[in-house]
């Protein structure tokens, strides 16, 4: 046992020492002593010097060569494990003191402890709040209130493994906050595949139907090999990148940074065995073996995908359904069980539900914070909703919680509330998560089947701009960096630091089914709160002849009216937009708002609600609509009073109200069964690195509910 654990420390070495390439290089204790300032007060490395219960870790950090750093000027978080919790690490691995661990190791251990920005008071903590460690991995913290110390009081749990000490965190020092934790974070650096075997139990059945499909072996990818090989033929930095501000003043200059790595993730749902025993007794029990359940799993799925629409979506003709239709083919895609074990994994890892959704900028009383992410199931996509309990939602069990292919009542679904399923962290298993994969319970089963198709997804579905890219994600790209800042641009912006968290550039290549030529810049901008723009990010195309074409979001067969959502600002460019490479009308300029005679729209003044609906039907009739009373700008003030999406009419405008903020309708897209289609932006107006074509959401609403004032549709 204790070689096999020491084998596992070196695996976690080896794939540590790979996310630590250009992610820590400040930690090189080689650096020249000018790049350090020295502080009168004490600081993170005297923090752990000046006290002996840390003597353990001290040592660590000093075999790892980071004494040094933790001395030096910064802003860090820093969670040191006290010596008890070092010893029950030695013991565990093995190992009779600190000095038998590899140094190497040492080095990932420090790193793991540590996060690049402030994190002042524990207070901070939601219920579930995730930040990524010094070595770009989670540090996922929960706070629920059902674990207290000796005390009494309430403690916060750090990936299932630590706990912060009440009575020692949030002591203050010169180059952070130090916040001590009673044991050694230990990362996963499992797979899928290890990851699920090794914590099934309370769900073997849709475990075993995974593996019959093959599924988990999908799962076994972590670092694309082609993008390590070719990375470094795009610089690691490009500075001084124009987006918004005032033009005539030099604009807002942003430096984007290259990704580090292209990682590839997955995020599993899973229903427990139990819930399937009690839900779907006539088809699961506990009296037959785990293979004869997971058949009657195929039977479940030929029942949910059985419809004509399904076959069409999926390709299953009639060569493929007397092929594949049945229980010896679980590995074809063309296979039900295989369709719908497929429906259950998403693309993209989400290491936490705390980042499955972003909710700022959402007025609660009046919209549900919604995602819609696409699945491992081509042409699909899931509904992640966090569902509040308002007056139309009064049988919402679980309040402010996240649901799957959850829909509110009303004229599109024939006024009958869809309950969806109910996201939970799997409970009695070691790990949910990994380096490369997560799951999480859900208390009902998924499907893409008539009722999502045509029931929850009979909607406006407005995509966040971030959410279209799984990479994004799975690379800590999405909601990454520091909400909390003033309000506005900084200088810091344009520097290589990441103080707050870094912009990105998109190297061509790196994200899957999207084109663009040379020229063309493909800035990522990291969530800034104040700024004008749904969840506090946004995507802007840049370069004097940007081409950019990329695939739409996968929506059920019919027909879509296509819209995009922005800030109008006169430094802003012009792009003729195409679907399916078509052109759609005359070039869309944003450079101006929505109060321009060009569209309409009438701003500053109370209106009526009978001269609202009237000036909402003049704006669309000329190919706009306003932004969505449902989304407000949120100020520093209101996030230094409370750092989580919470709504503030005193603080915040609602985007409705503001001219710049609006929607433009791009065209109709005829959605046909089983084919992708494209939405394509070619530059017709530019000013070289300014002159941006900002994108904040895409809309595609079936062609049946469209129009202004809709119920459901435009208001919010």
């Amino acid at each position: 046992m204790k070689n096999i654990l020491k084998f596992r420390d070196f695996f976690v070495v080896f794939v540590c020492i790979v996310l630590s390439v250009n992610i820590f290089s400040a930690c090189d204790d080689n650096m020249e002593a000018s790049h350090y300032y020295t502080f009168t007060g004490e600081t993170m490395s005297d923090y752990l010097s000046n006290r002996e219960t840390f003597s353990m870790f001290r040592r660590i950090v000093e075999r790892a060569g980071h004494m040094q750093y933790l001395g030096a000027r910064g802003s860090h978080t820093f969670f040191p494990p006290v010596n008890e919790g070092v010893q029950k690490y030695l013991d565990d691995h093995g190992y009779s003191s600190v000095e038998d661990i590899p140094v190497e190791y040492c080095d990932t251990i420090v790193k793991v402890h540590l996060i690049e920005n402030m994190v002042h008071y524990t207070s901070v903590f939601g219920v579930e709040t995730q930040y990524t460690n010094a070595l770009d991995l989670p540090l996922i913290v929960k706070s629920t209130g059902d674990t207290v110390d000796a005390s009494g009081l309430a403690l916060s749990i750090i990936n299932n493994s630590s706990a912060v000490i009440n009575i020692m965190k949030n002591d203050t020092v010169e180059n952070g906050v130090v916040h001590p934790v009673t044991n050694v974070i230990v990362p996963n650096t499992s797979f899928g595949k290890e990851l699920l075997t090794e914590n099934c139990e309370g769900c073997k059945i849709y475990y075993t139907a995974l593996l019959r499909c093959g599924l988990l072996d999908s799962m076994q990818t972590y670092i694309d090999p082609v993008y390590e090989a070719v990375k470094d033929n795009f610089p690691p930095f490009i500075k001084n990148i124009i987006s918004g501000g005032d033009f005539n003043k030099g604009g807002n200059k942003y430096t984007a940074k290259r990704p580090d790595f292209r990682k590839m993730g997955y995020t599993v749902f899973i229903v427990p065995d139990e819930v399937l025993y009690a839900k779907y007794g006539q088809y699961f029990s506990p009296d037959k073996t785990v293979e004869e359940n997971v058949d009657a799993l195929y039977e479940l799925a030929c029942e949910k995908y059985k419809d004509n629409m399904s076959k069409q979506i999926f390709g299953i003709d009639a060569e493929k359904e007397q092929l594949y239709w049945n229980k010896d083919s679980y590995e074809s895609r063309y296979n039900p069980l295989n369709i719908f074990m497929s429906y259950h994994v998403l693309d993209r890892l989400f290491n936490s539900r705390d980042i499955m959704i972003n909710c700022w900028g959402h007025i609660t009383n009046f919209i549900n914070p919604t995602e819609w992410v696409s699945t491992m199931l081509e042409h699909s996509m899931i509904k992640l909703e966090k569902v509040y309990r308002r007056e139309e939602e009064r049988d919402v069990e679980f309040h402010g919680e996240i649901y799957l292919n959850h829909s509110t009542a009303s004229k599109y679904n024939g006024y009958s509330r869809i309950r969806g399923a109910h996201v939970t962290e799997p409970t009695g298993v070691r790990d949910y998560m990994s380096i490369n994969c997560a799951f999480f319970y859900i208390d009902d089963i998924l499907a893409y089947d008539e009722v999502m198709r045509n029931k929850v997804m009979n909607t406006r579905i407005r995509t966040d701009m971030y959410t279209v890219f799984p990479e994004l994600t799975t690379n800590n790209m999405r909601m990454h960096g520091n909400y909390r800042l003033a309000h506005g641009y900084t200088a810091e912006d344009n520097t290589e630091t990441g103080k707050n968290g870094f912009n990105y550039y998109m190297p061509h290549g790196y994200l899957k089914n999207v084109d663009f030529n040379g020229d063309a810049v493909f800035f990522v901008m990291r969530p800034k709160l104040g700024f004008w723009n749904l969840g506090g990010d946004e995507i802007n195309f840049l370069g004097s002849t940007y081409d950019v074409r990329f695939r739409l979001p996968s929506v059920p067969p019919g027909t879509y009216e296509v819209r995009i959502g922005y800030t109008g600002m006169a430094d802003r460019g012009i792009a003729q937009l195409y679907l399916d490479d078509v052109p759609q009308g005359i070039p869309v300029d944003l450079r101006f708002a929505a109060d321009d005679p060009r569209v309409g729209g009438i701003y500053g003044v109370d209106l009526t609600d009978e001269e609202l609906a009237e000036n909402n039907r003049t704006m669309k009739n000329n190919g706009f609509y306003r932004a969505g009373r449902g989304i407000y700008m949120e100020y520093h003030s209101l996030a230094e009073k409370n750092p989580y999406p919470t709504y503030s009419s005193s603080v915040g405008r609602t985007a409705d109200k503001i001219a710049p903020i609006h929607r433009r309708k791009v065209g109709d897209v005829n959605v046909m069964p089983g084919q992708h289609h494209t939405i394509r932006f070619r530059s017709v107006y530019t000013l070289g690195n300014a002159g941006c074509f900002m994108l904040d959401y895409l809309e595609m609403v079936p062609i049946e509910i469209s129009g202004a004032g809709g119920l459901g549709e435009d208001i919010y």
